[in-house]
């Protein structure tokens, strides 16, 4: 997959989102930023696209929600294609494969060292 782009309206409290994510520069992205951004909300609505549910909107739930997250030949991406790494899972984590996955090699070293 090259391209995936997401289209997103009343989500979680996400009023309307489009953004196109090109994986042909990089393998993955990391979305890190301040509370209150809707990262949570966004996570929340990818969970739901990976189980096959729909999104909704909690504090307005009468709005008309819609998700597209549609890859580069305009189809859309099946739940089986969606991994989403929740900030807190307890059966996920924490384990090697997580440190792998958020920690890199010297960080990993130094923090081993230390304990």
């Amino acid at each position: 997959m090259d391209r995936v782009k997401i289209e997103l309206k009343n989500c979680y409290g996400i009023k309307a989102l489009s953004h196109e994510f090109d994986f042909k520069a990089r393998r993955a992205f990391a979305i890190y930023a301040a509370n209150g951004v809707m990262k949570s909300s966004l996570a929340q609505t990818l969970r739901d696209a990976a189980s096959k549910v729909p999104s909704r909107d909690r504090i307005f739930p009468d709005r008309e929600t819609s998700r597209h997250l549609i890859d580069e030949t305009g189809a859309e991406i099946e739940g089986d294609r969606i991994f989403v790494v929740q900030s807190y899972d307890e059966t996920f984590g924490p384990s090697e494969k997580t440190s792998t996955l958020l920690v890199d090699a010297a960080l990993r070293k130094r923090i081993r060292r230390s304990s």
